[in-house]
């Protein structure tokens, strides 16, 4: 397994090299929950599918963005949000295993329900601030996304929330399908 996410995490201030594309910079800007924007978007059609919920060793990048160290495992939980069966967004988060002692150990069970609207709805979360990067093809979660449409280039985001002081890290590669998709119902 490659032991680096991606590369090239940066804050949305800093220049990439390549332009984001227009209708693509609000969804990597959204503060609020990506869930209901995609809600919103799909309208019934909203679909979560659960690829892996695991106990492992998060990559090397999501380690350092948690302060982890190297042996520490978390629950890694990796699913594809879309309409219906168009794939839109690759997510993956991870949960150290202090976050989810006590009433957060229920994040372990989701299933086909979307993180966001359990950290939306449910909970205080602080987000801290979001990064962004444009996949290369040695990162893992270009492999990741790449089983459902994406290819190197792609752009990604991720966020440390906060769930009274306990981090997890959230994780969103955004497909070709949701640009698509964008242009046709903005």
């Amino acid at each position: 397994m490659r032991e680096r996410g991606a590369r090239c995490w940066r804050p949305p201030t800093v220049p990439a090299g390549a332009p984001v594309p227009g209708p693509l910079r609000p969804w990597l800007n959204e503060p609020g929950s990506l869930t209901r924007r995609l809600r919103h978007l799909a309208g019934e059609d909203f679909s979560v599918r659960v690829c892996t919920e695991r106990w492992g060793r998060p990559w090397l990048d999501e380690r350092r963005r948690l302060g982890l160290e190297p042996r520490r495992r978390a629950w890694l939980r990796e699913v594809v949000l879309g309409c219906g069966q168009q794939p839109w967004i690759v997510a993956r988060s991870v949960m150290p295993e202090p976050t989810l002692r006590g009433p957060l150990r229920r994040l372990r069970g989701l299933g086909p329900r979307p993180l966001g609207s359990v950290l939306f709805g449910h909970y205080a979360v602080v987000r801290g601030p979001i990064e962004l990067a444009r996949l290369d093809e040695g990162d893992a979660l270009a492999a990741r996304a790449a089983g459902f449409g994406g290819e190197p280039g792609e752009w990604a985001r991720r966020s440390v929330f906060r769930i009274g002081g306990r981090p997890l890290l959230v994780t969103e590669v955004f497909l070709p399908s949701l640009l698509e998709a964008c242009r046709r119902w903005p």
